[in-house]
């Protein structure tokens, strides 16, 4: 079953964008179908055509929609809205893509004429944006622990967990047509799993004031990084079953062992209280302005264990000379840090716990790691905070 989701389909304001001989071109393979829906469109560049018609068909959902269509629409729309007319021309230049010598070309106008002649190559500008802009992270320490070659992950890889993959989410009632992409970058790669959730039904509001049902299946992108410096892989997903699915999926494709990458800490928070508030310099991190200490949640032995949490817009401030013995005692669990960066005016929260990370803004994680990889809170060797053994610590917090 196609995936259906309102939210990805062009405003008309948007198809405005896109001239006429191009906006036909991208719509006549499917003038049949319209024509069953009422909407019919020129054939003549020159005549006026309906956007707003064009739009509220495409808002009325109907399962016979051909989400090929759907889809670019959406990969254009997001090519159009995001990158610049020169971009999108180098990326025609070096795909051979001839383009139309129009006097002004818009943006969109481009990306139409990059779509019909080559689809993929928008679906893959789209998926690379995603696996760059996740802002949540669980991560999972690989066996090898002092660093490694970045393993090559090749098609017959991604083809071959798409395989793996199908059968799990289509017994979970999530469908089939899994998809992988790849993306690689220094000494790290990102992996994007395209699947399906479960399925939804609604109502929706027919042309002619009647109540109807819409059944559809909404579409979900999971990031994997693989950090081989760190030997470290992090994953965003929703459920547990998900993670566990794909870190042994790619440690027995890629790494030969289903269970290469292992659960545990990597980051400690030792340095809030051996360090102090020198850990909050950054000047050496490019990006990054202010960092402020917001929270820190200790777990304190006893019988029962006693959790503590210390908030303030700067907590080291506020607890003044006497910082040090505040935050002397138990295990630090977690910690949240207020972090400006040069290319905004307002500060955004990252939340670290032991074993993940968490960010307001998705396109600050590579700026967050470089500070933590400086201040000393990545330590996947587990050498983390002392903490009393023979005294219960409570889990989870």
């Amino acid at each position: 079953m196609a995936s259906f989701n309102p939210k990805v389909f062009i405003r008309p304001d948007g198809l405005k964008r896109i001239a006429n001989v191009h906006l036909i071109e991208l719509l006549e393979p499917w003038r049949d179908y319209f024509a069953k829906r009422g909407f019919v469109f020129p054939t003549d560049p020159t005549d006026e055509f309906p956007h707003n018609d064009l739009a509220k068909t495409l808002l009325s959902y109907d399962p016979e929609m051909p989400m090929e269509l759907m889809n670019g629409l959406y990969y254009i729309d997001e090519a159009a809205s995001d990158e610049t007319l020169e971009w999108l021309l180098e990326r025609a230049m070096e795909e051979g893509i001839a383009i139309s010598p129009a006097a002004n070309p818009t943006t969109a106008d481009v990306a139409v004429q990059i779509h019909l002649a080559r689809p993929g190559v928008l679906e893959a500008r789209t998926v690379r944006a995603i696996a760059f802009n996740k802002s949540a992270f669980q991560y999972y320490p690989g066996r090898h622990g002092d660093g490694r070659e970045l393993p090559e992950v090749a098609e017959t890889h991604l083809a071959r967990m798409t395989e793996i993959m199908n059968p799990w989410f289509h017994e979970r009632r999530k469908g089939r047509g899994v998809r992988a992409f790849c993306f690689r970058r220094e000494q790290k790669f990102w992996l994007v799993i395209r699947h399906g959730k479960a399925a939804v039904r609604e109502g929706k509001h027919e042309e002619d004031g009647e109540s109807g049902a819409a059944f559809y299946r909404p579409q979900k992108h999971d990031v994997i990084i693989y950090d081989a410096v760190l030997d470290l892989l992090g994953i965003n997903a929703e459920t547990k079953g998900e993670r566990d699915l794909y870190r042994n999926t790619l440690g027995g494709l890629v790494f030969n062992r289903s269970n290469y990458f292992g659960e545990g800490e990597v980051f400690t928070l030792a340095p809030i209280r051996t360090v102090g508030p020198d850990i909050l310099k950054c000047g050496d991190v490019d990006g990054v302005t202010r960092v402020r200490l917001l929270e820190v949640v200790r777990v304190i032995p006893g019988d029962p264990p006693q959790i503590d949490i210390r908030r303030s817009s700067h907590l080291y401030q506020s607890l003044g000379t006497h910082w040090q013995q505040a935050l002397s005692r138990g295990k630090i669990t977690s910690a949240k840090f207020g972090f400006l960066f040069e290319d905004s005016s307002r500060e955004r929260g990252v939340h670290i716990r032991l074993d993940s990370a968490r960010y307001d803004r998705d396109s600050d994680a590579e700026r967050v790691e470089a500070w933590l990889r400086e201040r000393g809170f990545f330590d996947i060797s587990r050498e983390m905070d002392v903490i009393d053994e023979d005294e219960p610590v409570l889990a989870g917090a």
